[in-house]
């Protein structure tokens, strides 16, 4: 089978364990103490997965399960678990380094330990739904906050951020442009940076965000007792696709069958896969998709997405508002549920797999198949993930 939009990863085995390497990446140990955490916050509510059998029927498999991430934190994203993780690690750890002792995240948000922690501003890098969870998390937590975000953010994304209580940094540029500008301005000015993407030396903070994510992977896992058979998750940077995928394979053996899928003009994934090692995608990353519209992986993802990822797949444009509109004007009896373009990018993929006689056989899809699909943000804004 020859496609130029699906390649098979020859680095992948289901039987591959997961090792220290992985575990580095996505540290499946002490998710249900985080849940126990998050019950403090009164914006927290697990989310729906939701069964779409009507769907299921016509794309020929048994089971498809959508995890609706438009209800996250009251704001319509899996950024926020990220976001708002990622700001209360670095709070309570240096609560934890002043006082050698731990703190909660219920005491941090009735405003414990104001002496340190009202010490540190944050910063990120976003083009929507990251900047919005991150400033979500210092507002939370009573910290200052700026945003850079690229040229082509809508000015409605720009003022969720705002209402959140950050300051915005508009950058002449693309989402590659604005992280290097915030490190630059966070260096001058002493701020910690909250980014979803790593590079040399940075690559804690990442690791904390994916750990946010995976709080939303564990509630799949408690949703759904017999566990999905594949799974078309979005990238972008990486950091979804790896929280969902090493903490997947952590818990099931065999483990589910990964299906990675990109724009076609912001492929840096499906590069990466034909290159063995990170490198750049081969288009400008223009796309509909914002949360996806990235020309580069985050390097300490690699050892999970680039290794157990089964295969590595783009979508065209042309692909993005059919499947909003299969998820908001659903087939007989199953529910309706609203998506953004980055949100419906899983279920995109998986469309045009099912719709493609020759791939559908080749990822071993049959009506026994139990499908995990993504919608990883609502109607309003995106980011990069």
């Amino acid at each position: 089978m020859t496609h130029d939009w699906l390649a098979r990863n020859p680095r992948a085995r289901l039987d591959m364990p997961f090792g220290r390497e992985q575990q580095y990446v996505v540290n499946p140990n002490g998710i249900p103490e985080l849940l126990d955490e998050l019950k403090a916050c009164p914006a927290h509510k697990v989310t729906p997965l939701h069964s779409l059998p009507a769907l299921a029927r016509r794309l020929g498999v048994g089971e498809l399960r959508v995890k609706d991430e438009s209800h996250r934190f009251g704001f319509g994203a899996f950024k926020a678990l990220g976001g708002v993780i990622a700001v209360y690690n670095v709070l309570s750890g240096a609560v934890g380094e002043a006082h050698h002792n731990s703190t909660t995240f219920e005491e941090l948000l009735k405003g414990g330990h104001r002496a340190i922690t009202a010490n540190y501003t944050f910063a990120t890098a976003s083009s929507g739904n990251h900047g919005r969870a991150v400033a979500a998390g210092a507002r939370l937590f009573g910290n200052r906050c700026f945003i850079f975000l690229p040229k082509f953010t809508s000015d409605e994304k720009e003022a969720a951020i705002r209402a959140r209580g950050a300051e915005v940094i508009r950058v002449d540029g693309d989402y590659d442009t604005a992280v290097a500008e915030c490190r630059r301005k966070s260096e001058e000015n002493g701020w910690t940076i909250i980014s979803d993407t790593s590079w040399e030396g940075y690559e804690d903070i990442p690791r904390s965000v994916m750990r946010g994510y995976t709080v939303l992977v564990e509630e799949v896992v408690r949703q759904w007792r017999s566990g999905p058979t594949h799974v078309f998750v979005q990238a972008g940077v990486g950091g979804l696709a790896a929280a969902v995928i090493g903490y997947l394979w952590a818990r099931y053996e065999p483990r589910p069958r990964f299906i990675v899928v990109e724009p076609e003009s912001a492929d840096c994934w499906f590069q990466s896969n034909a290159a063995g090692k990170p490198t750049l995608a081969s288009g400008n990353a223009d796309t509909v998709m914002g949360g996806l519209a990235c020309r580069e992986i985050s390097p300490v993802t690699w050892p999970v997405v680039g290794l157990a990822t089964d295969w590595f797949m783009t979508i065209t444009e042309d692909e993005v508002m059919p499947a909003r509109k299969l998820l908001a004007h659903p087939l007989d009896g199953d529910p309706a549920i609203a998506s953004g373009p980055s949100g419906c990018a899983g279920l995109a993929g998986l469309v045009r797999v099912c719709t493609d006689e020759a791939a559908f056989k080749e990822l071993g899809l049959d009506r026994t198949s139990r499908v995990l699909v993504i919608s990883s943000e609502g109607n309003l804004g995106e980011g990069a993930v």
